[in-house]
């Protein structure tokens, strides 16, 4: 199984809306099983992806936060074939990174996660929360690469450096994870986004093809449907595909 954390410390970067699309397009186009883990306390993906299921199916105990408190994790189905999820909660607030490895998160319990359900899925895609939380520790250990959603203007760049540090930080407990890439999203063709997309790539980061603005995006968050069901034409479900596509092929940009 490959293990993609989604993850920008900043919020409103496409995080969610990334990992739905990835996880969706992994399956229709790619033919991959996929877990879906929701390590974020708002729990937009969880919700998203669990909408359209009978209320009796909606049950979100015995998710992350049981996980990672020693206590019995819960697959569930998502409205997505061959795309489940492990459930988000509120309580993962009280998971501080302070109490990480002693009473409170254990954050090895999403690599075992891993471990366990290895032949059961081809991916795990974490949608991981805008802080560097006690369960982002878990994904990032868990994680073999990490993908950077980054709306491209002067706060994302300036706070990209703080999470690669960050992700650094982190490979001294997991030697094997790597940055496998920025991807830009909400994307207009001006001067400035051209500018930040050439800076980006100067650093020596491989940079997706980026993720163009698009009010479908928007619709989908209220059909909660993936794009490419709802809206397979618009040109973000067709980056999207393309993003899926590059990422799936690798080659000797893939992590850093």
């Amino acid at each position: 199984m490959k293990v993609t954390a989604i993850m920008n410390l900043k919020g409103g970067t496409a995080k969610t809306v990334t990992a739905i699309n990835m996880a969706a397009i992994l399956y229709r186009m790619h033919s991959q099983r996929v877990l879906l883990v929701d390590a974020d306390s708002q729990c937009n993906l969880t919700e998203f992806m669990t909408a359209e299921l009978p209320k009796e199916r909606q049950l979100t105990d015995g998710g992350l936060y049981d996980l990672l408190t020693g206590k019995q994790a819960v697959i569930r189905e998502t409205s997505v074939p061959c795309v489940d999820i492990l459930p988000a909660t509120d309580d993962l607030m009280a998971l501080d990174v302070n109490k990480a490895g002693g009473n409170g998160a254990d954050v090895m319990a999403v690599a075992e996660l891993r471990s366990r359900e290895d032949e059961r899925y081809d991916h795990m895609v974490i949608d991981c929360p805008p802080a560097f939380s006690a369960a982002a520790v878990a994904a990032l250990i868990a994680a073999d690469q990490v993908i950077i959603p980054m709306k491209l203007d002067a706060f994302g760049i300036r706070g990209m450096a703080n999470l690669l540090c960050q992700v650094k930080n982190m490979q001294r407990v997991n030697p094997a994870l790597t940055v496998a890439g920025i991807l830009p999203t909400m994307y207009y063709k001006s001067a400035k986004m051209e500018e930040a997309e050439e800076t980006l790539r100067a650093s020596g980061l491989r940079v997706y093809p980026h993720i163009r603005r698009s009010v479908m995006v928007d619709e989908m968050t209220f059909l909660q449907t993936p794009l490419i069901f709802s809206s397979p034409k618009s040109g973000a479900c067709r980056d999207y595909k393309t993003f899926v596509t590059e990422f799936m092929k690798g080659g000797e940009h893939d992590g850093v």
